[in-house]
């Protein structure tokens, strides 16, 4: 009798810890997945690494990353971009992004409804206007010349939100 209750505690433990875990791995990667300024989606080729009071946070953009300092006042390092093309990783000191172009996967989301089910208009977005980010300055700027805005280096773009 003792040794079926020892089996079932060790099964009920056991039971507990894997759900434990399965709760854990799915609330982490939810985060990872999610913008850590505006919570909304990481898409794969816009994906933004910025160190934000030590600790590697993903952006779903490069605007996004950069207001981090605006909005907090917080040092922000970018320390990741990810190609938009190739979706591969860049450094940032050798990107280029192309800003103000007609490309925005940020704001292709369900708007924001108040309490009489109207859409609310928004007055500030800050993954708006895009950034895109490119490896390839060439690239950058065939890419804004199919779809608008400028292209700039990377650290350029970025010595503006640091002011």
């Amino acid at each position: 009798m003792q040794r079926k209750s020892i089996l079932a505690s060790i099964v009920a433990i056991l039971a507990l810890s894997v759900l434990g875990y399965s709760a854990w791995n799915f609330v982490k990667e939810r985060s990872a997945q999610s913008c850590k300024a505006c919570t909304r989606p990481v898409h794969s080729h816009m994906k933004t690494v910025a160190v934000l009071d030590g600790k590697r946070e993903v952006y779903c953009c490069p605007a996004c990353a950069l207001s981090e300092h605006q909005q907090s006042g917080k040092q922000v390092q970018v320390v990741e971009l990810t190609d938009y093309l190739s979706n591969e990783p860049v450094e940032p000191e050798r990107g280029f992004v192309v800003r103000n172009g007609d490309v925005n996967p940020c704001l292709q989301h369900h708007p924001a409804v108040g309490e009489n089910n109207q859409p609310l208009q928004a007055h500030f977005d800050r993954c708006s206007p895009s950034v895109l980010a490119f490896q390839d300055q060439k690239a950058a700027a065939a890419f804004a010349g199919e779809h608008g805005g400028q292209v700039v280096k990377f650290s350029a773009f970025a010595s503006e939100f640091q002011r």
